[in-house]
């Protein structure tokens, strides 16, 4: 098994398509289907920092099992550092977003920066927030960070997907799900904890969209 047909199985495992996947990793359209053995080490490393569930040795060799052992806590969350009073990173804001529903405000203001992270594969042009909420454990523990990006059109949308999404009284961190009776209007938002329920959600109640990126571990430097 070459190295696009492990990447296609976990792509499969993980619900994706290639081109969710392209965007996912910060790769060109199209690029998905160019992976080989011979593929640049600095691209493996990308796919690496934007799934770090998989085990690194398994991606380069077939090695071992997919995915890593889950760590506690840390299940899934790449391990950063803070940089407070630095912004030449991506910017780390003092927001939190509820994982399950809550009244929030949401301004990415200056004065609502704490710092920056620097981590290869995340863009500077996103934003990290704090995750709250039990509801999309194991994959998103309460405390993580999470790295957004807003999205502005419905196409860019890939279905299956982590979004933080804002709503006039809520913002909550969900899978996007179809609703297959009706695509157009409405959606599905899932829990990754089966504690909590489906919600059917119509389109046109949605404010703001955000992808989420990528889940971090952090801690500040003081």
């Amino acid at each position: 098994m070459g190295l696009q047909d492990r990447i296609r199985q976990f792509v499969e495992y993980k619900g994706l398509q290639p081109k969710s996947f392209e965007s996912i990793v910060g790769l060109s359209n199209g690029a998905f289907a160019k992976l080989s053995d011979n593929t640049r080490q600095s691209t493996i490393d990308r796919i690496s920092t934007a799934f770090p569930e998989l085990n690194q040795s398994w991606l380069r060799s077939g090695d071992g099992e997919m995915l890593n052992p889950s760590s506690g806590n840390q299940h899934g969350a790449t391990k950063c550092e803070i940089r407070e009073g630095d912004y030449s990173g991506t910017l780390v804001y003092n927001i939190d977003a509820t994982c399950g529903t809550d009244l929030r405000e949401m301004a990415f203001t200056q004065e609502n920066v704490i710092g920056s992270v620097d981590l290869p594969g995340i863009s500077k042009d996103s934003k990290i927030i704090r995750a709250n909420g039990d509801s999309m454990e194991p994959r998103i523990y309460d405390g993580n960070m999470v790295v957004i990006r807003e999205i502005h059109n419905w196409e860019d949308v890939f279905y299956g997907q982590i979004y933080l999404i804002l709503l006039d009284e809520y913002r909550m961190i969900k899978y996007i799900r179809r609703y297959e009776p009706d695509e157009t209007n409405y959606i599905i938002l899932r829990s990754e904890n089966a504690a909590y329920d489906d919600i059917k959600l119509r389109k046109d109640k949605i404010r703001r969209l955000f992808i989420v990126e990528n889940i971090l571990s952090v801690r500040t430097q003081l």
